[in-house]
């Protein structure tokens, strides 16, 4: 029995523990200009809607390093500058989205539900001494008026609450994963030490 309920508790805690988000490295910050993260996106697609509920719960922890600027592609010269953007980056020139653009190092067709390849990439842009914002210069070679709406607007189109946009979690947060993590794991331990001491005494 006592085998059977440790098999069954390993298989728990591995199952917990990679659940557990992985704190992205912060660069120190320096005067160097924030950088840009583009998002083309479109009013009924999923993953453009898990990229924004992703940064408006997250996005507090990144600010000072980079913002976040959004073009609904319903929009003529927000398409346009999308399929520009594609173009110059060697890709298909199609309405696929959403369409992820950082500096002129990344660009991303999709998005999962987690967000760490673009912080990563957002805050190496950050260090790059070379940073040029491609969108910007594509604006103006291509003499676009495209129509911008920012993270806090997006979120507000979506229905999310941006969680501590000034720079401070907010309390509706509650506990970290890490913490949750760890509660549940401490009442795993709990729970095997009662099964053998209750093992025990039979």
């Amino acid at each position: 029995m006592k085998k059977v309920v440790l098999s069954i508790l390993v298989a728990l805690c591995l199952l917990i523990m990679p659940n557990a988000k992985a704190d992205v490295e912060l660069p120190t910050l320096t005067d160097h200009e924030k950088v840009t993260v583009y998002l083309f996106r479109s009013s009924g697609c999923s993953h453009c809607r898990d990229f924004i509920e992703y940064f408006a719960d997250n996005y507090y922890t990144y600010q000072d390093y980079f913002e976040i600027v959004t073009y609904e592609v319903s929009d003529a010269d927000n398409y346009n500058l999308m399929l520009a953007a594609k173009e110059r980056n060697g890709e298909k020139a199609d309405g696929s989205v959403p369409y992820i653009v950082i500096g002129n190092t990344f660009d991303q067709l999709g998005f999962g539900t987690d967000g760490t390849e673009v912080i990563e990439a957002a805050l190496a842009a950050y260090e790059d001494v070379s940073y040029s914002d491609m969108v910007q210069e594509i604006i103006e070679d291509e003499d676009l008026n495209p129509s911008e709406t920012s993270l806090e607007e997006a979120a507000d189109y979506y229905g999310f609450n941006m969680a501590g946009f000034d720079g401070n979690p907010t309390e509706e947060e509650g506990l970290s994963d890490g913490a949750v993590v760890a509660i549940i794991f401490g009442i795993l331990i709990l729970g095997f030490g009662g099964l053998v001491i209750y093992s025990r005494k039979k």
